[in-house]
């Protein structure tokens, strides 16, 4: 950041303090409020059509990409101001979050066009003037001149998937916040201008909630689940197998993957707030330090462990990496309880990937805040994201109303894309003269060819031809003899029909994929997390008549499932022959008194776990 725009900054914050008043008036949070939840209820009891239609008929061959795959363009809702009286002033221009706007409009415009979201036409020449002043040049970008409610625009859509042979691009639109009516319209706004099919849905739903491997796998937290079936929201009132059902038919979901949704996390229940996916087998998730004591901590070592134990498209478990959680300005933990974490959700991993760039929300800049840690944070994504510009911006006005830089954001899936299927050989591999590459590589004009692109580290690239066989593209990386300190890096290419060249990953040449014989060749496997046994948070807690436990065990083992009072007395006990991998036991608790117990678990006599329930009749 310049020292121009650093003072530009600081007056701007000054100018803040006085108008704070009128502009948080209006502002709307990321979460659903109170007077929307009512709306929701009056329209449901109303029988006030969502949509036109009842329901949604997808097209065959749905492929929902994900985020890190190719982008055309960015969406952006520009923040907006209103007076003490709710009437609208115009474009933010005052501050931070006009100043956030800003940065992402210089940022994104680098990688693609920035669609950005104005009012008004007057408001696209008062966002020229303000960008002209911080000496951003405006130059790869569009105005959508449209009215909206808020600027979480990566929840009210569009949700962007490909169908058909040709892998046409269309638009999913999910039913948004009730009250929110014009940015609820704003998917089938985007669909005619581009001239693109839009399918509605009447589940509701929003972006940041919903995340993909582009490969069928759909994750998503149980708020989306809850929601859809309240009698608040859908009458006759949605099941939970219908739920999946529609994510399945929308999405072409082979796996609808529900992760526990926070209780502390500014009230949208979205997993992009802790969870994000770096490729279709890579995901970052948050770790929590020990002197936080809010729930959301066991939450996320909870939904942490579930991941483990899934298997990504390649039949192998996924790769985790954790991400630390932001400091105060001070660099100390000081927000610790739910409450607190609540009032400012902040967050490191809600950042949006286009195509070469991870433009990520931070919390300082040079001369405020915990700027130390931004620069670990920063170069620990450009250890775990090889290749990709990592951009930090200073988000803290945002955490404040539970959103921060994923959710003002949406990608638009590239046109005429390449897809590439590779189960990548890298990491630690025993030591050959020779590897197998394979990738079924797919374009709507077909390919003309690939290659792999090889080297031993910092050497010249040797060019290795892959050889169509039946669709997957197949050859043999000949080492020869390799000392156990070589490494050495790769990465495909491929060109189209059409005369389009893409590679895997996105990012190379200056990013690759690496394999090594000694570990760890990089710090990344300190950080990279394994399946352990593990016993996961019961449900419902509290209890009423039954409690479900839940628990994994890495081998099959002798479990004893066990659940005493507050007294220490055994109150239940259940012998199990344990399965490798996820087990659950249903217990009846309709007999036992009100209130607090504990339940463990032990494998071959080794106790994995205890933690707490409650029991309310």
């Amino acid at each position: 950041m310049s020292k121009y725009l650093k003072l530009t900054l600081l007056s701007m914050m000054m100018l803040t303090q006085t108008i704070s008043k009128a502009q948080y008036k209006h502002r709307l949070p990321a979460k659903r409020t109170a007077a929307e939840w009512k709306l929701t209820l009056e329209r449901n009891s109303n029988s006030v059509p969502i949509f036109a239609k009842k329901g949604v008929t997808m097209p065959e061959k749905v492929r929902y990409p994900g985020e890190f795959e190719e982008s055309q363009v960015v969406l952006i809702s520009w923040a907006d101001l209103y007076d003490d009286n709710d009437k609208y002033i115009g474009a933010d221009t005052v501050t931070e979050w006009g100043y956030v706007s800003a940065q992402l409009t210089e940022q994104l415009q680098k990688e693609v066009p920035v669609w950005i979201r104005a009012y008004t036409p007057a408001d696209t020449i008062t966002i020229k003037a303000f960008l002209n002043t911080l000496g951003i040049s405006l130059y790869n970008y569009r105005f959508i001149v449209s009215y909206g409610d808020a600027w979480w625009i990566r929840d009210f859509g569009p949700n962007g998937i490909y169908y058909g042979n040709q892998d046409s691009l269309a638009f999913v639109d999910l039913k948004y916040y009730d009250g929110r009516d014009r940015d609820d319209a704003y998917a089938r706004l985007i669909g005619t201008q581009m001239g693109l099919p839009v399918f509605q849905s009447k589940m509701h739903a929003e972006g940041g909630n919903l995340m993909t491997d582009g490969f069928g796998k759909v994750f998503f937290s149980s708020r989306l689940t809850n929601v859809n079936t309240s009698a608040v929201v859908h009458n006759p009132v949605w099941t939970k197998n219908q739920t999946f059902d529609t994510i399945r038919n929308l999405f072409n979901a082979t796996l609808p993957a529900e992760l526990t949704t926070l209780l502390c996390d500014g009230g949208t229940g979205h997993i992009d707030l802790y969870v994000k996916m770096i490729d279709e087998q890579t995901i970052m998730v948050v770790q929590y330090p020990d002197t936080i004591t809010a729930p959301d901590k066991k939450k996320i070592e909870d939904n942490l462990q579930y991941l483990t134990l899934l298997q990504s498209t390649y039949n192998r478990p996924f790769r985790i990496y954790r991400i630390p959680h932001p400091t105060d300005d001070e660099g100390k933990y000081s927000r610790i309880n739910c409450t607190q974490m609540d009032e400012d959700a902040r967050t490191f991993v809600n950042g949006i990937t286009i195509n070469k760039t991870f433009i990520y929300p931070s919390y300082s800049y040079d001369t405020s805040g915990n700027f130390k840690q931004t620069q670990e944070v920063t170069n620990l994504f450009k250890r775990i994201m090889p290749g990709y510009k990592v951009v930090p911006i200073d988000s803290r006005a945002l955490s404040l109303f539970g959103g921060e830089l994923h959710c003002i954001t949406m990608q638009i899936p590239a046109d005429n894309p390449v897809t590439f299927w590779h189960p990548s050989v890298d990491g630690k591999q025993p030591k050959l003269t020779t590897y197998r590459i394979v990738s079924k590589i797919t374009n709507r004009s077909g390919i003309q060819s690939a290659v792999c692109k090889w080297r031993k580290r910092d050497g010249n690239w040797n060019t290795l031809n892959l050889i169509d066989s039946s669709g997957y593209f197949i050859g043999d990386m000949n080492i020869g003899t390799a000392s156990d300190d070589d490494v050495f890096e790769y990465y495909i290419e491929a060109t189209t029909n059409n005369g389009k060249t893409a590679r895997k990953p996105i990012t190379a040449p200056e990013g690759f994929y690496q394999l090594y014989f000694k570990s760890p060749i990089t710090a990344n496997e300190e950080i990279e997390i394994k399946p352990r046994d593990y016993l996961f948070g019961a449900f419902p807690n509290p209890a009423n008549q039954f409690v479900n436990i839940r628990f994994t065990a890495l081998q099959p083992a002798q479990a004893i499932i066990q659940l005493t009072d507050i007294s220490g007395k055994l109150v239940f006990v259940k012998n199990i022959e344990a399965k490798a991998g996820l087990n659950e036991l249903n217990i009846p608790t309709e007999l036992l008194k009100p209130g607090m117990y504990f339940y463990s678990c032990t494998l071959d006599n080794a106790t994995i776990g205890t933690r707490k329930l409650m029991v309310n009749h």
